[in-house]
């Protein structure tokens, strides 16, 4: 192989290294747009921001941890596993949208340094793609570290700043296509779900089926547990009750069917176990909480708990359309994944951990404003110091609801 295409292709079993001259072309060009300096400033603002919500979510969650018994008793059912950001080993993180969310997330990251670099007059050396077994995984910028490392903090904070901030402002944008995406769902359906039918009862006779939803009696519509025990308690002269069935497919088909109640030592019964669906109100709280409690969104939708109450979850999308088409759960599903892994990659990388980019922006920091004070291994210190404190506490996340039972 020539040392040109050794230079373009690297293999380092099992990850293959593809470099581009056009990617560092890109960021050529990137740094001539004026909107880029002012943008720079918006940057470093923003990562105290970030690395503030991320110690403030740190703290929060160990302190949840300690003071409640069932915050421990998620923890150990979530498993360590779930904690990691990696695709096929975290059993909430899907597979397709997972790593799709993390090479959108790692190519922003990465090419934020490098459009910023080249904005400020640093070298980028190289960049490129990551391939494992031919499968992009990631993106990586290689800026001259002794430029910056003598440069000054007005230029390297930028630099450092600009991958945790973009992916920070990428997740928010994210998020708010997706409130407006669930802004237009409405319920396709609501009633009470059929979960199983008893032998030889009225309502198996007359072809009502588990999986069934019953959305009328005698022209009402029954949403909840109650209401049809109303209907029930209260039928018509002839004793009759019409119910409207909807079956098939997506539930899709209507049924109507007639069938007389049986009395029993519970009183009078149509021989069927029911769920209320409650689509309505579902999607009414959800978009409440959407505003009042922000949390919410740092909560997975495949996750157990918010398989009930998330509207584009797997277990109740189904339930929902939108004016897109059908095509809106998956759009859904991608949006939130991407803010998820932004957000996260983010926020962690504004930590001011070393080498994370907050903490080399905190040691940078510390030399600019004490270089005359401490001497550099003081400096060290103290960035080692707030290093090792915050990834304890990050480990303690992950098995303090282990050791206290």
């Amino acid at each position: 192989m020539s040392e040109e295409r050794r230079k373009v292709f690297e293999f380092k079993i099992p990850f293959i290294i593809l470099r581009s001259r056009r990617v560092t072309g890109l960021f050529t060009w990137a740094a001539r747009r004026k909107f880029l300096s002012p943008l720079g400033w918006v940057m470093v603002a923003l990562l105290p921001v970030s690395s503030a919500i991320g110690i403030f979510l740190i703290v929060n969650s160990v302190s949840a941890i300690l003071v409640s018994p069932e915050v421990r008793e998620a923890g150990r059912q979530m498993g360590a596993q779930a904690y990691l950001l990696i695709p096929g080993i975290n059993p909430y993180l899907p597979i397709v949208y997972g790593w799709i969310g993390i090479v959108v997330a790692i190519i922003i990251h990465e090419f934020s340094h490098g459009i910023m670099a080249s904005q400020l007059g640093f070298r980028v050396k190289s960049s490129g793609m990551l391939l494992f077994l031919g499968i992009p995984v990631g993106a990586f910028v290689e800026v001259d570290e002794q430029q910056l490392k003598g440069a000054s903090l007005r230029k390297s904070a930028r630099v450092l700043a600009a991958g945790p901030s973009m992916n920070v402002a990428f997740a928010v944008a994210c998020l708010l296509a997706l409130l407006v995406l669930v802004s237009g769902l409405s319920p396709s359906l609501d009633g009470l779900y059929v979960s199983s039918v008893e032998e030889g009862m009225p309502a198996q006779q007359a072809g009502i089926s588990e999986g069934d939803v019953i959305v009328s009696v005698n022209g009402k519509q029954v949403l909840t547990v109650d209401a049809l025990k109303q209907a029930l308690d209260n039928p018509p002269p002839d004793g009759k009750l019409v119910l409207e069935i909807r079956k098939g497919d997506g539930w899709k088909d209507s049924m109507t069917v007639e069938l007389v109640p049986v009395e029993t030592k519970e009183g009078l019964r149509i021989g069927v176990y029911v769920v209320e669906l409650r689509t309505t109100s579902i999607l009414e709280n959800y978009r409440r909480l959407a505003y009042s409690s922000p949390i919410l969104y740092f909560i997975p939708p495949t996750m157990g708990s918010a398989q009930n109450f998330v509207p584009f979850s797997d277990a109740l999308h189904v339930f929902y359309q939108h004016p897109i088409g059908p095509g809106y759960y998956y759009l859904a599903n991608l949006l939130f994944w991407l803010w998820f892994i932004n957000v996260n990659v983010g926020i962690f990388n504004s930590l001011p951990i070393y080498p994370l980019d907050g903490g080399q922006v905190l040691m940078n920091s510390l030399r600019t404003f004490a270089g005359g004070r401490l001497t550099e291994s003081v400096i060290r210190g103290i960035t080692g110091a707030i290093s090792a404190m915050l990834v304890m506490l990050v480990i303690s996340i992950v098995f303090l609801p282990f050791l206290i039972r």
